[in-house]
């Protein structure tokens, strides 16, 4: 499994958790935190990590060191670092909307 899949699974799982609260939140007290605003963040920058891999390494090279874990920052293509930060701002704009804060 490529390391950038990996961390998209994690960033929609910690997402759908900050919606679950949110929401919760909302419907309970009328209220919700403001960090709950990185819900829709973390789950559409974990679709565009699962879409766009960054750099070429899997999860037994970063586990065994074969490769340094930053492999996949440094060397991802500009496109999927792009991709990455309009994903954050288009669910940062979202959250701004449906959380009205």
């Amino acid at each position: 499994m490529q390391l950038g899949r990996l961390f998209g699974i994690l960033a929609i799982f910690c997402g759908g958790i900050f919606t679950y609260l949110g929401y919760g939140m909302m419907e309970t007290t009328g209220s919700v935190f403001k960090f709950v605003l990185a819900a829709p963040v973390f789950v559409l920058i974990g679709i565009a990590m699962f879409v766009f891999l960054g750099g070429d390494i899997t999860t037994t090279e970063s586990k065994n060191k074969t490769k340094d874990p930053k492999v996949w920052v440094s060397d991802a293509p500009k496109s999927h670092k792009i991709a990455w930060a309009i994903a954050g701002v288009i669910g940062f704009i979202i959250s701004i909307t449906v959380f009205k804060i």
